[in-house]
């Protein structure tokens, strides 16, 4: 049974090599309980034949039916009883049209050979180099910078030699014919290599760090293991943020299925004390922490920064300082606090972007508290958000940290829109709010008519009060063609005149007052 065991390994460990298929891949148990997969090329004179490639070249195997227990292919159709697959295999032999080899179930031990033809299938070309046991296998990525990436991948080559795996780099473009891992990785395992390492090194989406991913594919039996390990490391600095910490070492470690030991670090605590006491204690990421004097514990193990300030009367006093935490032990911090006027300096690019609270939605009725470049006083230190929108620009969420100190200066980078959709929706808001504003300018426009208007109207009423009074009089009895008379008459007549025009212009500034209020409250709704 043993050749055919050895038969059937070939076959498997060579037929993920095939160009092309010859038959369909089939499930393969022998009597003695083996399990394999292979292609299935058909049934002829009682003898099952198998194909698959060996050495580059598409190799036929034949086994005795009777040493099968069952063949079946993907779709779970019987091969082994099937009369149809035996039927085409006797129709047509497959030593025509491929390079065949045949194994002699009577032989003691199995041999496998290849003869060439000029008919046979042109198998994958595969470089003859010889390649040494252990390989390492790295990619570049299109947005890397590609000295940047060998030299990444040179202190990887030599941290896997220094763990005691000597490899042999090699291209990714020794190996044309390849587009994928599992291709390079059955390419090298032909040619007898046992551990492979592939290392891709990529920009991460967010476009500030890069990913270094490696892979150990080791071939301790005839399946591999596998191992993977990935870091992030910051893009403006990689080489030594790789380095910083052990991190590549450590990454080389865990690809070689190495368990690294964690060691919990003992806890750090930090004591303030501020002159004068009772000042509220803060960091960048902390709002308040407590206040003074104060013992806390940090978990930090990198110099870390605190600020104190305190409030009395509308003044302000502050401080800063910083501490590297001792690991198990207590370190101390002394402030003597200042006088301090705090100041928020927001400055964008480009300019004249409209500075809008963060904690409610912007609507056309929103008031902004300024536009880029400004400054605003501070009487609380801490976290604070605000957002900044410019026309043609998306908006921007900023969160910052106001510190207790003479100023704090945020600088952002507006970015251009691009969304036809988000422009056309910051396109009607600047309209609506417009409209709002001439609604606003007309109904403020209104009080001046209506105002004059009611002075006129006020005004031609006190005519029409004089004129009335020059009305009792002549109403009395006396001599109607004296020349006192007269006069009265036309006096109380040019009061009457004077009272129509007066107050014919109030009601006319009183209309239009009210038509440019009604006016301006359209526009605001």
């Amino acid at each position: 049974m043993k050749h055919y065991l050895t038969a059937l390994v070939l076959i498997v460990s060579a037929v993920v090599f095939a160009a092309e298929q010859q038959g369909p891949m089939a499930n393969v148990e022998l009597l003695s309980g083996t399990k394999q997969r292979a292609q299935f090329i058909g049934i002829e004179n009682d003898t099952v034949q198998l194909g698959g490639y060996i050495q580059n070249k598409f190799t036929v195997v034949r086994i005795a039916k009777s040493q099968f227990k069952s063949i079946v292919d993907d779709n779970g159709k019987d091969l082994l009883s099937d009369t149809a697959a035996v039927k085409a295999s006797a129709d047509t032999s497959a030593a025509d049209t491929l390079a065949a080899a045949t194994i002699d179930s009577t032989a003691d031990s199995a041999t496998v050979s290849t003869v060439d033809s000029t008919n046979a299938i042109e198998s994958p070309t595969i470089s003859e180099t010889n390649y040494a046991s252990s390989t390492f296998i790295a990619y570049e990525s299109p947005d890397l910078d590609s000295s940047l990436a060998r030299q990444i991948f040179s202190a990887t080559s030599q941290l896997i030699t220094e763990s005691g795996d000597s490899v042999q780099n090699v291209s990714k473009n020794e190996f044309p014919e390849c587009n994928d891992d599992l291709c390079i990785q059955q390419a090298l395992r032909s040619k007898g290599v046992k551990t492979i390492y592939f290392e891709k090194t990529s920009r991460e989406s967010s476009g500030d760090s890069l990913g270094i991913e490696l892979t150990q594919i080791l071939y301790e039996e005839d399946l591999p293991t596998i191992h993977k390990a990935r870091i992030k490391v910051s893009a403006k600095s990689p080489l030594s943020d790789a380095f910083s910490l052990n991190r590549l070492t450590n990454l080389v470690l865990q690809a070689k299925g190495v368990v690294l030991e964690t060691k919990k670090s003992k806890k750090s605590f930090v004591f303030i004390e501020t002159d004068p006491e009772g000042a509220t204690i803060t960091r960048p990421d902390v709002n308040a922490i407590c206040k003074s004097p104060c013992t806390f514990a940090v978990s930090d193990t990198n110099r870390v920064e605190f600020y104190a300030y305190w409030n009395v009367d509308a003044h302000m006093w502050g401080g800063q300082a910083s501490v590297l935490p001792i690991p198990g032990d207590t370190a101390k911090i002394s402030m003597k606090l200042k006088r301090i006027m705090p100041e928020v300096h927001i400055i964008t690019n480009p300019i004249n972007a409209e500075i809008f609270k963060s904690n409610e939605p912007i609507t056309k009725k929103s008031k902004a508290l300024g536009t880029t470049p400004s400054k605003f006083n501070v009487f609380e230190p801490g976290m604070a958000s605000v957002i900044l929108r410019k026309q043609g620009y998306r908006d921007s969420l900023v969160t910052f940290f106001i510190a207790p100190t003479a100023e704090t200066t945020i600088s952002v980078d507006l970015q251009s829109l691009t969304s036809p959709e988000a422009i056309k929706a910051q396109d009607e808001w600047v309209h609506d709010r417009r409209m709002l504003h001439v609604g606003h300018m007309l109904m403020g426009l209104s009080l001046a008519p209506v105002a004059v208007g009611a002075l006129f109207a006020y005004l031609g009423s006190k005519d029409y009060d004089d004129a009335d009074d020059i009305k009792k009089e002549l109403s009395m009895p006396g001599d109607t063609n004296g020349a006192n008379y007269q006069k009265k008459v036309k006096k109380n007549k040019d009061l009457a005149d004077k009272g129509d025009k007066k107050m014919i212009i109030g009601g006319s500034l009183v209309g239009t007052g009210l038509v440019l209020f009604g006016l301006g409250l359209f526009f605001t709704f």
